[in-house]
């Protein structure tokens, strides 16, 4: 016991989560791109998600270029697994892209302007992973990323709706033309034990306007770590709860943040108590965390395109225990 007590408390001084016992439907995942060492526990609890597969593994990235995870794929494939990918055009060239397709793994790319910007898997129908991580040497090893790892073969469905628009019907970014799939669609909420949780996809939804209707609901703390942050109607709600009393507190990516279209230097001037990262690579987190309780998480970049061109996932959680993890991140990224 006293061995598995020091193994949690090496992983949390790491800044990497522990999922507690008790909510064993969900896993937390995060990057230390800081620290030197061989432990990468987003990577290996990858490749162990992918590893117990039995059915099929449905992903959507929109980069695909670490060898590992390619490698994990390919076991998955020989053993029986059927695997199906989708990524974005811009990438469909990378080296562990070609692996994959030699292997014998059908790899759809969106050849559209816009981008596919998805990062999810779903596993046997049972379960989804999703964050902001990309699968890349540098998502991977470099950038601060978060992941979790839902158990739900209902959160599962949805996911498998959307991926099916994408893989089958090669219907990216808006699909507000797929009528004959309207009540499939319209599904994107599921109930874990005491756990709501909401599934969104850009542009198809108005995410927007979604996080701006949750930011209005903030009655104590608003937490946010953004790797672009352009989208004005999104600060103004902040801005606007932090002149009510509300606490927020924010973490901006260093790469663009003095640009004009950023938000980082007006929330600045309006008193709010915003940073900009100190890593050397990129902070790539799109997260916000609501009064502690309510967590938003998934591809979607607080921007204009992320809004009404790219394809998008996102997920609203509401759970504390899920938040405190979160919160931990966020607290070592800003301290």
């Amino acid at each position: 016991m006293k061995k598995i007590r020091k193994l949690f408390v090496f992983l949390a001084i790491l800044g990497l989560s522990v999922t507690p016992k008790a909510e064993n439907w969900w896993s937390v995942y995060f990057t230390s791109p800081e620290i030197k060492s061989s432990l990468n526990v987003p990577t290996k609890a990858m490749v162990a998600v992918i590893d117990k597969s039995q059915k099929y593994i449905h992903g959507a990235f929109f980069d695909i270029n670490s060898e590992e995870i390619a490698d994990a794929f390919i076991r998955a494939h020989k053993r029986g697994v059927k695997v199906k990918l989708v990524t974005d055009n811009d990438n469909y060239s990378r080296k562990p892209v070609n692996k994959i397709m030699s292997a014998g793994i059908k790899v759809v790319p969106d050849v559209g302007k816009s981008l596919m910007h998805n990062k999810f898997m779903v596993v046997d129908g049972e379960s989804v992973w999703t964050g902001s991580l990309n699968i890349t040497d540098n998502c991977l090893y470099k950038n601060n990323n978060n992941a979790i790892h839902i158990k739900s073969s209902q959160l599962a469905d949805i996911f498998d709706n959307e991926f099916y628009q994408m893989y089958e019907l090669k219907l990216f970014s808006n699909k507000k033309t797929l009528k004959p799939f309207k009540n499939l669609t319209n599904k994107y909420y599921v109930k874990i034990e005491d756990t709501n949780i909401n599934a969104y996809f850009a542009p198809k939804n108005d995410i927007e306007d979604i996080i701006i209707e949750r930011i209005k609901k903030a009655k104590k703390s608003i937490h946010f770590m953004a790797f672009s942050f352009t989208s004005g109607q999104i600060a103004e709600a902040m801005i606007k709860k932090h002149k009510n009393g509300i606490t927020v507190q924010g973490i901006f990516e260093k790469r663009g943040s003095n640009s004009q279209y950023c938000q980082y230097t007006k929330m600045k001037v309006e008193g709010l108590a915003v940073k900009v990262d100190k890593n050397p690579n990129n902070m790539h987190h799109k997260v916000i965390i609501i009064d502690g309780e309510r967590l938003i998480t998934g591809s979607y970049n607080f921007s204009k395109n992320a809004a009404c061109k790219n394809d998008e996932n996102v997920l609203m959680i509401d759970n504390k225990d899920i938040c405190s993890q979160y919160l931990k991140e966020f607290y070592r990224l800003y301290n």
